[in-house]
């Protein structure tokens, strides 16, 4: 989308009314904010953060040592990626900057299968206001210009792109979104798995219960097995507040086939989102991280080792700077799209009956562009 644009839809929505959100607004220290505004950047970066505030002084030099050995790098090398981060202005656009977070099945008993898109979600972050919204997009949205559901994107670019598969979703959802992305980040469920159990496990608050009988058993290899009770198992949730650990919280995310409303490719996307907050409560802890160096060195290796090549470290601090700078207090927005079945005049997501015009799939279409769009810019960018 041309800047132009940009400005010229954000001051258009400077006066309508934004679309329903839930809002987490916490008054936090420095080294707080740090670890919360990176993490939803990218979905697992608030450690490095924090560990950015640490080393301006908050830290005793013993603990640094610590997290320096556990993390794998030298002193001079994290302080002057801090520093290059400080004095550098964050990729963006207009102000703001936005992410796609592709979360795909990817795991070790998928062999060479290629992987498809379990989660995919968009993240924005508004430095002039303090602002850092998610909305996650629909696995089963149907690409007209494609033939295909988005959750399909990253495999065929690793036919178009195959050193950089990614950068295909993210083209394609630039077009379907008019939204500039300025990263995309793709994190695998062992990826994830590894990161919770990392941090202890993740307390979850769930609002209702579900059972999925059809859940992708963990450890069979389907490109062999072919037998339904090898390869699905039965999961079940009770409502209520528990502790998750990394295997818990994949199920919870990912689960798509209970009977409920819980089966719903909306509700599955509400149920990532409450993942999010819970891993950035979590990281957020001072009782995990700040007595607890060792960890946090290990997280930040696993952040290097899988996502310092996309979002480096001098480029969250920049970010993190960009956002201290606001005005307002930091706070955070989760969106979703609406569906026309819930919502007739408002909805910018449909489910037509399945046909030969879709594959036969079950799947989400957008009838109106342009309202889907500016629904979408509502969320990330209206100040009501």
């Amino acid at each position: 989308m041309k800047q132009s644009n940009v400005n010229a839809k954000k001051k258009l929505l400077e006066s309508e009314k934004p679309t329903a959100s839930t809002s987490l607004q916490s008054e936090l220290s420095l080294w707080t904010l740090f670890w919360q505004t990176s993490f939803l950047a990218i979905g697992i970066a608030a450690v490095m953060l924090l560990i950015t505030a640490l080393t301006l002084g908050l830290w005793g030099y013993g603990r640094f040592r610590q997290f320096l050995s556990a993390a794998g790098i030298s002193q001079s090398e994290f302080i002057s990626q801090v520093k290059l981060g400080w004095q550098t202005a964050p990729v963006a656009d207009n102000g703001s900057k936005n992410l796609l977070v592709l979360g795909t099945d990817s795991t070790t008993e998928r062999g060479d299968v290629p992987p498809l898109t379990d989660t995919m979600m968009l993240v924005s972050i508004d430095f002039q206001h303090g602002k850092i919204n998610t909305l996650p997009l629909p696995r089963d949205l149907w690409s007209e210009a494609y033939q295909t559901k988005i959750n399909a994107l990253l495999t065929y670019g690793l036919d178009r792109y195959p050193d950089k598969p990614e950068r295909f979703p993210q083209e394609v959802l630039t077009e379907i979104t008019d939204l500039p992305i300025h990263h995309t980040v793709v994190l695998s469920l062992d990826q994830l798995k590894t990161l919770i159990d990392l941090i202890g496990g993740v307390k979850i608050k769930v609002a209702q219960g579900f059972t999925d009988t059809q859940y992708p058993r963990a450890g069979v290899d389907i490109t062999t097995e072919r037998n339904p009770a090898i390869l699905y198992e039965t999961v079940t949730f009770q409502a209520g507040e528990q502790l998750l650990t990394g295997e818990r919280a994949i199920q919870y995310i990912r689960s798509r086939h209970s009977e409920d409303e819980q089966g719903h490719d909306l509700a599955r996307g509400a149920r990532q989102q409450q993942v999010i907050e819970a891993v950035i409560a979590q990281l957020t802890n001072p009782k995990l991280l700040i007595a607890q160096p060792k960890i946090a060195g290990e997280v930040f290796r696993f952040y290097e080792q899988n996502f310092g090549q996309v979002l480096p470290l001098f480029e969250l601090v920049s970010t993190a700077k960009a956002l201290f700078q606001a005005l307002n207090p930091i706070t955070f927005h989760s969106h979703q799209l609406t569906d026309i079945d819930d919502d007739p005049v408002n909805g910018v997501i449909d489910n037509p009956p399945i046909s030969r015009r879709y594959q036969n799939q079950w799947v989400y279409i957008i009838p109106d562009q342009a309202k889907f769009v500016n629904q979408i810019y509502q969320a990330f960018f209206s100040q009501n």
